[in-house]
């Protein structure tokens, strides 16, 4: 039972994992999370979105510039550059 019960709990985690969560904004480069179990190219397309709608509140646009894995958390880390 307790098994069924975390398999249920992980699954609805990855269905609300693609939103991606501004951790770090400054005007000239904007940091997202997104998960780990979250497909890379519906994450970076998902966090795209998101810079490009934070970028645009000071008139610029979104240019990508990396991603790492944040070390002990299922999350990842993309740097965007507000141009």
């Amino acid at each position: 039972m307790r098994g069924i019960v975390f398999v249920v709990s992980v699954l609805l985690v990855a269905g609300c994992a693609a939103d991606p969560l501004v951790s770090d904004f400054n005007g000239a480069s904007v940091k997202l999370q997104t998960s780990v179990l979250t497909p890379p190219e519906e994450a970076l397309a998902a966090s795209l979105a998101e810079a490009e709608r934070i970028c645009g509140k000071v008139g610029k646009r979104a240019e990508y510039a990396s991603s790492r894995e944040l070390p002990g958390t299922y999350a990842m880390e993309h740097l965007y550059l507000c141009l």
